[in-house]
Order: C-alpha cells, then sequence, then structure tokens
C-alpha cells in the first residue's frame, strides 16, 4: 500500500512523486509531512490524498529530520550547511 508518492516507485519533481525523503511527521490532525530531500521541499499530504502540496521550498543541502513543535512552528535539519531552519506553519491569532 502507498501512503505517500509514486506507486510505481519513480522520483521526480511532480507533486505525487518523492526524490529521496529523509523524514516525515504527523501532525495533530493527520496530515503528513515529507522533508523531500533531493527536491529541498516539504510536501503536505492531506489524508486521501492522490498528491502532496508544497508547503515548504528552501535552498537546503542534505536536509535530514524535522519536527513540529506544539505551536505550529516546523524545524528542519540541514546538515550540510550545518544549521536548523525554522518555519511556521499555523497563523497564530
Amino acid at each position: 500500500m502507498t501512503v505517500a508518492g509514486d506507486p510505481s516507485g519513480v522520483s521526480g519533481p511532480y507533486a505525487y512523486q518523492l526524490y529521496y525523503p529523509t523524514a516525515i511527521l504527523f501532525d495533530p490532525y493527520g496530515y503528513i509531512y515529507i522533508l523531500d530531500s533531493s527536491n529541498t521541499r516539504v510536501q503536505k499530504w492531506y489524508p486521501g490524498a492522490a498528491y502532496g502540496t508544497t508547503v515548504i521550498t528552501a535552498s537546503m543541502s542534505s536536509p535530514f529530520g524535522m519536527r513540529l513543535d506544539p505551536l505550529g512552528n516546523l524545524f528542519i535539519a540541514d546538515t550540510s550547511y550545518q544549521r536548523i531552519l525554522s518555519f511556521v506553519l499555523s497563523c497564530r491569532k
């Protein structure tokens, strides 16, 4: 069963394809976030969706891990650039 990505196993840049995914996490609402390393993006997959939506694209080199904090901030370990990136995924009131 394929949860996210192209069921044929072909990598690529399209919204239904991944190219060297290195991390995955679920938020409290059941959405899947995938760190698509070679495409330097984070794809958000809605439950039951046939393709992902790009929520973050950035200049990264060998991103290899991510975490979501309780406030909706996403942290990515960008290993080759030796830094931690922070992105706000939800709007606060």
